[in-house]
This record gives C-alpha cells, sequence and structure tokens, in this order.
C-alpha cells in the first residue's frame, strides 16, 4: 500500500466517526460545523485566488458573510432578502472608497465565493430542518462519500477511457459510471437499513426505494461535477490543493467539493418529490 494511500485511509477512520458524531448532535452543532467549514473553505479559496494579502478587508467581509450566510438558514425570506441587500450596500461602499484598489472583479470574486462555499453549505442545514431532516441529511455524506469510493475504485480496476484529461488526467470514463452506479446502490442500501431498522420511528411511513434509487443516482452526477468543478479553479489558479488540512485529502475544500453540490440537489429534490410513502 502506498504511503499516500495509507494517509488517506487514516484520515478517513478518523474523520468518519467525527463526522457521525455531527449527524447525530443536536442542531446547533451542525451549524456551527457548517460555519467552521465554510470559514476554512473561504480561507483556503482566498489563498487560492491570491486574495488574502491583496484585499484584506474583502476577505473580512467574505468570512463575516460565511458566519451570516448559516444563520440565514432559519430566518424568514424578507429577513434575509434585508440581510442580502445590506451586506451589498457595504461591498460596494468598500469598493467606492477603495477604488484604487478594490475592483468590481474583487467584490465578484467575494460574492462568487460566498454562493460556492457557505450558502451551497447551508442546505445541510435546510434538510435539516425538513421533516425527517435528521435521517435525509445522511445522504449528503453519503452521496458524496459513497461516490468518490466507488469512481476511485472502479476507475483503478476497470478505467481504460479518460474523461476530462484536461482537468483531471486521472478520471476515466468507467470510473465515473461506476461513481454513478455505487451512489444509487448505496441509497438504496440505506433506504433498506432504514425502512428495517428504524421503521418504529417512521409513524408507519417507509422510504420509496425508487426515488432514492434515482435521487441516488442524481446525487452522484452532482458529485462528480463539484470534483471536477474545483479541480478547474485549482488548474486555472495552478494549484495541487486548496489546503494540506487532512493529510492525503488537501483541505476543506477538496473534502467538500463533492458535497458542495449534493447538498442542494437533495434538498431541491427531497422538498418537491418526498423519499418517504
Amino acid at each position: 500500500m502506498k504511503p499516500s494511500f495509507k494517509m488517506r485511509v487514516l484520515t478517513a477512520v478518523i474523520g468518519i466517526p467525527v463526522i457521525i458524531l455531527i449527524l447525530l448532535a443536536p442542531a446547533w452543532v451542525m451549524l456551527a460545523a457548517v460555519i467552521l467549514c465554510s470559514l476554512v473553505g473561504l480561507f483556503e479559496f482566498y489563498g487560492a485566488v491570491k486574495m488574502q494579502k491583496s484585499m484584506p478587508i474583502v476577505c473580512v467581509l467574505g468570512c463575516i458573510g460565511a458566519v451570516i450566510i448559516p444563520f440565514c438558514t432559519f430566518f424568514k425570506p424578507i429577513q434575509i432578502m434585508t440581510f442580502a441587500f445590506a451586506y451589498m450596500i457595504i461591498l460596494f461602499a468598500v469598493m467606492l472608497m477603495s477604488h484604487r484598489k478594490v475592483m468590481f472583479t474583487d467584490i465578484s470574486m467575494t460574492v462568487m465565493s460566498l454562493i460556492y462555499i457557505p450558502f451551497l453549505l447551508s442546505h445541510i442545514l435546510f434538510i435539516r430542518r425538513m421533516e425527517f431532516g435528521n435521517i435525509i441529511v445522511w445522504l449528503v455524506f453519503i452521496g458524496a462519500f459513497m461516490t468518490d469510493s466507488c469512481a476511485f475504485f472502479a476507475g483503478k480496476a476497470l478505467g481504460r477511457h479518460k474523461l476530462c484529461p484536461n482537468i483531471s488526467p486521472k478520471k476515466t470514463i468507467e470510473g465515473a459510471v461506476g461513481g454513478v452506479v455505487g451512489g444509487g446502490l448505496a441509497f438504496l442500501l440505506f433506504a433498506f437499513i432504514v425502512n428495517i431498522g428504524f421503521s418504529k420511528w417512521l409513524d408507519s411511513y417507509t422510504m420509496s426505494y425508487l426515488r432514492m434509487f434515482v435521487l441516488g443516482l442524481i446525487s452522484a452526477v452532482m458529485a462528480q461535477i463539484g470534483d471536477l468543478t474545483a479541480s478547474l479553479i485549482k488548474r486555472q489558479f495552478e494549484i495541487k490543493d486548496f489546503g494540506n488540512l487532512f493529510p492525503g485529502h488537501g483541505g476543506m475544500l477538496d473534502r467538500c467539493d463533492s458535497i458542495i453540490l449534493v447538498a442542494p440537489a437533495i434538498f431541491l429534490f427531497a422538498s418537491q418529490i418526498s423519499l418517504f410513502i
């Protein structure tokens, strides 16, 4: 076993129990975790795009936004719109006062970073607040991690044709297909476990195997799009990883790149099509 692979396995062995504890903890623990992940992710992102030193005031405002956005999941729409409007006014005021240094592209990068990281990650909190949200929220991590693992092993065993060689040279079409199939099967297995082991807490409801399988396929596709998007960002800014917080896995963004799109996909699907019948 290669040292790098050993390090990846060791990090996963330590990290998975932490995630499980967060999922089992009260909602405020998950809120704190999303805020922490958002702040670390933004710090890594600003380092990647070289904004930490050149635009410190903009980075500070970005970090403030990363704290506010997760809290907005508990507010009413009019309150969220008020916060968003006030925040944009502050950004524009900073740009006007420092127009020789702070460009509109810097403000745009800040807004995009807030959408890309804390806003999309905050869908984990939206899911947690849904009916049976304490069960559905597990799908975010199952969808992201199982897709990644299945794609990795399928690519190693069967990979012959490159998927996106100019973006991520190691990824193959066979690996991508394995990830999608693995994601769908993982959701089926999760539904089976929930229906068999937790039925007495579901008020006679059961998880739909068909809907779960479809959602698993969708989540797997979203996970791989998120992964490839992060790879493209790193390639454009000529970095290997966003950080080195997790040995063998890179930084926070390297670990959350799949979750970033899986969480909204699951929330939007489960909001419109019940997973329970």
